[in-house]
């Protein structure tokens, strides 16, 4: 740490101050709903002694050169439309400011509106109503705790739970996180994480490089008529374009590995370009340092690759985009590994995850009113498992489980979005996918052990595995929808849509009918209320589950085939009503209460009386699914909801959200219970301030930034099946009471992290340093409990402690 301290610390004086450094903010202006090109809008920047300004092309297109770097103000106004401002925007010296601005048509026409208005809480998708916002990717790069990744950043905001320092799992409202919908550049793609496991969608390390995305948008319940197959949430994800007339850099070593990223034009004339960035994993670097991740002495082995080519054109433009991550871990008891929170003692575990994603699209203005957005994309999840358990006395392996499994598939997209005038807004289209799989796994369920490790080769010859899937097929899923926002007066505003999705592998459909209403009570409050029906499949595994004898055979029907009772699942059924009331308490700060109620019906729970309900999937790692089901379990989640903000304003801003919510579900036992997710209650109070440092004379911007970051964490405990001891020494391993499960909950999770970063601004070159210091007390939450033969007992494995983590960036 010393010599770590000793390098910042001459990085810090490698480039001389300058008294005045400036740089240019560029940028395009077009119609929210047409996107059609506003000539001869304006742009101002107005906290500057003397306000300047720019007005947009025949293109669009605006340049304001050579303004002071540091915090800047926006007000965009066209004649016409609602004028927007966009304050405390960075502006640094190693890379232009580059916005892309939709303004809004007014409906009152009768009135000039000289004041803009700054609705940092809205969401960018304009027929949201409820439990929406967008978040600015610098809020995910600022947020202490965050580590650069939006889905950590967004258990931040009010209804969302993590408590897990292992996985940036979203868990909204009590729901599980595999009702989570991510949706990337208007495709929905799978599990965007290194470490992914198929039918989830959270991991340790996220895919999604916040460098090269642009703000975007979270939602938490009734969402429009566009969204479906999810119950919990959406994560709508923007990637930004590259700067299309200079050639940018980035490079970067932190948490998320060793980072280049390049950026430019590929035509300045055709205003076309490039983005592109590739991470390396560096936690060899940190574990060197004594930082310990929670994987034990095992080194996790990844790397990602973004990119995105831009091609405008005087129609509309073509995007050409991908995504993509490479990892693997082992974990290996065999050979002395220190304890770890992904595997058990006594077992050797190799961990193998790939992901894939990438599409072209194509957006065509028909006219002045209408567009229509072509996407084709395809992707692909790829996991390989291997698991035995090591008996320590004889140094013998027992083969226990085996996964090779690809699923993936093959989306064309197409949206018609017509604006018919200034009340009335329709967008409709259908999201159709080519889902393939090929997903094989098993368990051995007979005492052969090897003296070394088995391989898959080796284990061919071992009857003895109890399959639990076995398939490679491909099907459809389609998914219709149409929606209309009628803007009835300046105060309310009318969302109404309908969404459609059918299944081909066993011809279930669902029709999903979605409303929300939003009147502005006062100039400075608004109350909102929705509902959405929403429908979702389960995972993908659980269709294709098979039935084995107890020698391991597979029971076939009479005409030859394996018999998957699974098949003809249905589709999980969500109601979702929310209330909401939006008062803003000062030009930079609001208030925001939202009370909701969820009803679940249709899930899938074991044919014999259980427990066990879908409703829980995600809150372990357990790969083991019951070989038959049936759409007959319920659940509930209901709860109230507040936001207490300030955005970011002459350096300071804050954040509390808090929630208390009940989440239950019913098995096929029909026994209440609470869900793995039922927390009962979570607080986040997050505070940040900027101090400006070295301010030069004459109005000189200060070039060089000090950042304090806090984050406060206060969650109910999380929910677990307990042990019985008793039984478990009886039968010398883990026997759990299935009567109780989710009764009891671990103590309550806190944790307190800070972030200290300081930027410097040289002629051309930004400089930003950074140290996270995670559960700055060191409070031991715990991660799981866990049964010891050797000592006959239950043992506690707690979750990671005290952690800084060290980061640098370059821009030029």
């Amino acid at each position: 740490m010393k010599h770590l301290i000793a390098f910042l610390l001459i990085l810090f004086t490698i480039l001389p101050l300058s008294a005045q450094i400036t740089q240019n903010i560029r940028g395009t202006i077009i119609d929210m709903d047409t996107k059609t090109p506003l000539i001869g809008a304006n742009i101002l920047v107005t906290n500057l002694e003397n306000t300047i300004g720019a007005a947009t092309d025949v293109n669009g297109n605006f340049t304001i050169k050579d303004i002071p770097v540091g915090r800047v103000d926006l007000t965009i106004s066209y004649v016409g439309y609602e004028p927007k401002s966009i304050s405390n925007v960075e502006l640094s010296s190693g890379k232009e400011l580059i916005l892309n601005i939709e303004l809004r048509e007014s409906i009152v026409m009768d009135e000039v509106i000289v004041a803009a208005e700054n609705k940092k809480e809205k969401a960018q998708n304009e027929m949201t109503t409820v439990s929406a916002r967008t978040f600015s990717i610098e809020e995910s790069m600022r947020y202490a705790g965050s580590l650069n990744d939006v889905a950590r950043m967004a258990q931040n905001f009010a209804g969302v739970q993590g408590a897990d320092d292992s996985r940036n799992d979203i868990i909204i409202r009590g729901n599980s996180p595999t009702g989570v919908l991510f949706r990337f550049e208007d495709i929905d793609i799978p599990n965007p994480n290194h470490f992914a496991l198929n039918g989830t969608t959270g991991g340790p390390v996220s895919i999604l490089n916040n460098n090269v995305l642009d703000n975007s948008d979270f939602m938490t319940g009734a969402f429009p008529a566009e969204y479906g197959n999810a119950l919990a949430g959406v994560f709508d994800l923007k990637m930004r374009s590259g700067n299309n007339q200079k050639h940018e850099f980035l490079g970067q070593l932190g948490f998320n590995g060793l980072e280049f990223m390049a950026e430019g034009p590929i035509s300045k004339e055709k205003f076309s370009s490039y983005l592109i960035s590739y991470r390396y994993s560096t936690l060899q670097v940190f574990q060197l340092m004594g930082i310990n991740f929670g994987t034990g002495t095992s080194v996790p082995d990844y790397q990602d690759l973004s990119f995105k080519i831009n091609l405008p054109n005087k129609k509309g433009k073509f995007t050409v985009w991908g995504i993509g991550g490479l990892s693997a871990v082992k974990f290996l008891d065999s050979e002395n590994e220190d304890p770890n929170l992904y595997a058990d003692n006594g077992e050797d575990l190799i961990f193998t995850s790939n992901i894939g994603a990438a599409g072209i699209s194509n957006t065509f203005r028909l006219n002045k009113s209408s567009f229509i957005k072509t996407s084709f994309s395809i992707d692909g999840t790829f996991n390989e498992i291997s698991n035995d358990t090591l008996n320590s006395s004889t140094g013998a392996y027992h083969p226990f489980y085996r996964n090779t499994s690809l699923e993936g598939k093959q989306s064309l997209n197409l949206v018609y979005q017509n604006k018919l005038n200034a009340r009335h807004l329709l967008k409709t289209g259908i999201y159709s996918q080519r889902r393939y799989y090929n997903l094989k796994d098993s368990v051995h369920i007979r005492p052969d052990t090897f003296l070394i490790p088995p391989t898959f080769d080796t284990l061919i010859t071992s009857p003895y595995w109890y399959n639990i899937t076995n398939n490679n097929g491909a099907t459809y899923f389609v998914q219709p929808f149409a929606q209309w926002q009628f803007r009835i007066n300046e105060k309310a505003t009318l969302n109404t849509g309908i969404h459609g999705q059918y299944f081909f592998l066993n011809n279930t459909f669902a029709i999903e009918p979605r409303v929300g209403f939003k009147y502005q009570v006062a100039k400075k409050a608004s109350l909102s209320v929705a509902y959405g029906m929403h429908n979702q499949l389960p995972p993908s595994r659980l269709f294709f589950r098979q039935i084995s004898d107890d020698e391991g055979n597979t029971i076939l029907d009479d005409n030859g085939n394996a018999v998957i009772p699974n098949r003809e699942l249905g589709m999980i059924r969500s109601n979702h009503f929310v209330l909401g009331y939006d008062q803003s308490t000062g030009p930079h700060s609001r208030i925001k209460t939202e009370v909701y109620y969820q009803l679940i019906d249709n899930a899938p729970v074991e044919i014999v009386s259980s427990f066990y309900s879908t409703l829980n999937y995600g809150a372990n790692f357990d790969l083991v699914f019951p070989d038959t089901l049936v759409n007959e379990g319920t659940g509930a989640n209901y709860g109230i909801e507040i936001t207490v903000e300030r955005f970011l304003h002459e350096g300071f801003y804050y954040l509390f959200t808090g929630s208390l919510y009940q989440s239950t579900y019913k098995g096929s036992d029909g026994v209440e219970r609470s869900t793995a997710f039922n927390g009962n209650y979570t607080t986040n109070f997050l505070i940040g301030k900027e101090f400006q440092l070295f301010t030069k004379k004459e109005n000189a911007k200060a070039k060089n930034t000090l950042v304090l970051d806090f984050k406060w964490t206060l969650n109910g405990g999380q929910r677990y099946i307990p042990i019985d001891l008793e039984a478990s020494n009886a039968a010398n391993e883990a026997v759990y009471d299935f009567e109780n499960a989710y009764s009891k909950q671990y103590k309550d999770y806190f944790r307190t992290d800070l972030k200290v970063g300081y930027k410097r601004n040289g002629a051309k070159i930004t400089q930003e340093w950074s140290i996270n210091f995670q559960n700055l007390t060191n409070r031991k939450n715990i991660f799981q409990q866990v049964y010891d033969p050797a000592s006959e007992s239950i043992l506690k494995r707690y979750q990671t402690g005290f952690l800084p983590i060290a980061q640098y960036k370059i821009l030029f």
